[in-house]
């Protein structure tokens, strides 16, 4: 720190981590940053003006992360029953190398950019902070796209072969004011916006070279299936026999005898990028936004007046999807006999075919089951996570009971959520959608006592 004003630090460390083999294990990642006060140059502290405190600041830096499995670098051998017969016919056991191993795997290394502006303007009256951030992250660690012959007997390892690039956001701020009668109200919030690029990335060339299909050039987590037309109905079946097919018209092969009540998809193209009269993997499109949101923000309002204190705090997310294909939404998912009301309640029948789902079948039906946008949702969500009112007695009546301080409270946490995703809880695409037990309300009477 020079002068109050000019700010420098500069860092490097030397890591290992028995992840990797001998040679891989270390590596030194630096790290720099500097700011600049600008509020204490003279043009601007020797004037009169709202901006209380202006900081510029940027930072640059490398660091490792882990990825995968630990010793990858190492053959590792699977032990299975029944193997061999030795001598007088046991059977003892047996041993195999499920994975080639790769003893060049290494840390993925990130090299990250900031550049950052604090300040206060009004006397504290309004405080802010704005980041603007770049990412590289290269080495991450992949699967191959190479399907090799059953005779190789073993899968290919993961190797350091990934790039992607991340940019975006960050916003703080906050007011607080204080009115003659003592109300004083607070208001704080953040904002943050992120999104990834995948620079390089394992793929092959029919997906590569498809503009609908290739995974280079998009978020990590993207998610690919067919576009869906919506459900057919008994009209599509013109000759009643309950079953629709080039009879009809309709001369686009899918998945199995179509009825009405299943889920009707675009014929998108072929080899050629032209429609070929059947649904295949060279119908598939981008559906949806990755499961992780590109937008997160929360805000915190908060009042107090004559001991009474009340604060608020909302979150949200946005710029997600999630695939809620599943036991709520799927009768006899994974041969379960219990299925939502979510479904039952909003299946096709010829006496409701405007209805949500497709038709009810006996097991999972391979036409409606395959992963499409019919399934995706848009998870965005804004919710009341936590409310807190209080009051705090007088200081002279604690004082009167002997006491320091009295105060008494109510709290309440996922009070209200505001989304699309009515049947359950938002977040749960980052979880597992089968197990994922929903958000609880819960209420949480209190006293607290200083003596």
């Amino acid at each position: 720190i020079y002068d109050h004003k000019y700010l420098f630090e500069a860092a490097g460390r030397y890591d290992g981590h028995y992840y990797f083999a001998p040679g891989k294990r270390w590596g030194y990642f630096p790290a720099f940053s500097a700011g600049w006060v600008i509020s204490e140059e003279n043009f601007i502290a020797d004037h009169a003006t709202p901006l209380e405190y202006l900081k510029l600041r940027a930072s640059w830096g490398k660091s490792g992360n882990l990825a995968g499995a630990a010793f990858q670098y190492l053959n590792g051998y699977n032990l299975y029953g029944n193997a061999y017969a030795y001598g007088n016919g046991s059977m003892v056991q047996g041993s195999n190398i499920t994975r080639e191993a790769n003893p060049n795997i290494t840390w993925e290394i990130s090299t990250k950019t900031d550049i950052g502006v604090d300040a206060t303007l009004w006397k504290g009256l309004l405080t802010l902070e704005v980041d603007y951030f770049h990412e590289r992250r290269t080495g991450m660690l992949l699967p191959p796209a190479v399907t090799v012959p059953v005779e190789y007997g073993l899968s290919l390892s993961d190797e350091n072969q990934g790039i992607m690039e991340n940019h975006g956001i960050d916003i703080s701020a906050g007011t607080t004011h204080r009115f003659s009668n003592g109300l004083q109200l607070n208001l704080n919030g953040n904002f943050s916006y992120a999104k990834n690029k995948m620079i390089q990335v394992f793929e092959t060339a029919a997906t590569h070279d498809n503009p609908n299909r290739s995974r280079t050039g998009r978020p990590l987590g993207t998610q690919f299936g067919y576009h869906a037309l919506g459900l057919f109905s008994q009209a599509d079946d013109k000759n009643s026999d309950g079953i629709i097919n080039s009879e009809d018209g309709y001369n686009v092969t899918q998945f199995g005898v179509l009825h009405p009540g299943d889920i009707r998809y675009a014929d998108i193209g072929g080899p050629d990028g032209k429609p070929d009269g059947k649904i295949d993997s060279y119908d598939e499109t981008v559906i949806g936004n990755p499961v992780y949101p590109f937008i997160t923000y929360g805000f915190t309002p908060s009042a107090s007046w004559k001991g009474f204190d009340v604060s608020l705090f909302f979150q949200g997310a946005a710029l997600a999807s999630l695939n809620f294909r599943g036991f709520q939404t799927v009768p006899f998912n994974n041969n379960n006999s219990n299925s939502s009301y979510e479904y039952y309640n909003n299946h096709w029948t010829p006496n409701t075919p405007d209805a949500k789902y497709p038709r009810a079948n006996q097991s999972p039906y391979a036409n409606n089951t395959q992963n499409s946008d019919f399934w995706m949702m848009k998870t965005g969500y804004l919710r009341l996570k936590t409310a807190v009112l209080g009051y705090t007695l007088p200081a002279r009546i604690s004082k009167a009971m002997k006491m320091q301080s009295v105060r008494c409270y109510v709290s309440g946490q996922n009070l209200l959520t505001f989304s699309k995703m009515k049947f359950m809880d938002p977040e749960v695409g980052y979880t597992d959608l089968e197990t994922a037990y929903p958000n609880q309300k819960v209420f949480v009477f209190g006293l607290n006592v200083n003596f």
